[in-house]
C-alpha cells in the first residue's frame, strides 16, 4: 500500500472493535504496615548553609576576578568584582554589605573597553564591562573564592 493510501484509509468500525484497548492503572505504593520513627535532625554548619541575597545584589557582584593581579590585591585586603556596566560605588557598596556582612572602607570602579580584533577583513569587538575594587577594614579577610 502506497504512503497516501495509508494516511487516507478510514478506519471502519470492525477494525476499531478487533483492535485491543489496554487500560492503563497506575501504580499505587502501599504505605508501611509500621511507622519508621523520623531521625534526629543534624544541625548543619554555617559553612553549608547558603547565603540568600536579594536579586539586585545577585545582579550587581556579578563574579569575583580570578587573576594573578587579583590574588595580591586580596592579600592587602582589596577584593576584586566583575559588575554591570551600569553599576555604581553605591549600589557595589550595598551589595558587599549584604553579601558579606563586611562594610567596605572604599570602592572604586573602573570602566574596562572592549578590545577589537580583526579576522582577515572582519572586524569585531569585544563588549565593555567595569570591575570594582572594594577595599575592607585592615584585620578583615572574607572568602571569596569559596564558591569557584
Amino acid at each position: 500500500m502506497s504512503i497516501i493510501k495509508r494516511i487516507t484509509k478510514k478506519k471502519t468500525d470492525a477494525a476499531i472493535e478487533g483492535a485491543e484497548v489496554k487500560a492503563v492503572t497506575p501504580k499505587v505504593k502501599k504505605a508501611p504496615a509500621k511507622a519508621k520513627k523520623a531521625a534526629p535532625k543534624v544541625a548543619e554548619s554555617k559553612s553549608t548553609v547558603a547565603k540568600s541575597v536579594s536579586a539586585l545584589t545577585a545582579k550587581t557582584l556579578i563574579a569575583p576576578l580570578v587573576t594573578e593581579k587579583a590574588a595580591h590585591l586580596a592579600d592587602a585586603g582589596v577584593y576584586a568584582f566583575l559588575v554591570p556596566v551600569t553599576a555604581n560605588r553605591v549600589a557595589v557598596n550595598q551589595a558587599f554589605r549584604e553579601m558579606y556582612k563586611v562594610t567596605p572602607v572604599k570602592v572604586n570602579i573602573i570602566r574596562v573597553h572592549g578590545k577589537e580584533h580583526r579576522f582577515g577583513t572582519v572586524m569585531s569587538r569585544q563588549s565593555d564591562w567595569k570591575k570594582a575594587l572594594v577595599t575592607v577594614p585592615k584585620g578583615t579577610r572574607i572568602d571569596i573564592f569559596e564558591k569557584i
